[in-house]
């Protein structure tokens, strides 16, 4: 398959810029899975890599005082 011939089939089903959100939704979400299947986060550009480290960072921290709420009680 050409670059080309996945684009129109690309359009033809699931465009991410549908004018219909759940169609645009549907394409984001299949995206996405293609992205992590094929390349992974670990090839993403820095500055994602280094947003990424911060939500880790945060949901860690998240964590951690959700455990300690729940042994404190």
């Amino acid at each position: 398959m050409t670059r080309e011939e996945a684009i129109d089939i690309i359009e033809m089903l699931y465009p991410a810029d549908a004018d219909y959100e759940n169609t645009a939704q549907k394409e984001r979400e299949l995206l996405e899975r293609a992205k992590r299947e094929v390349t992974g986060w670990r090839t993403e550009p820095t500055e994602i890599l280094i947003r990424y480290t911060q939500l880790c960072m945060e949901e860690e921290d998240r964590q951690d005082k959700k455990m300690l709420n729940k042994n404190l009680f």
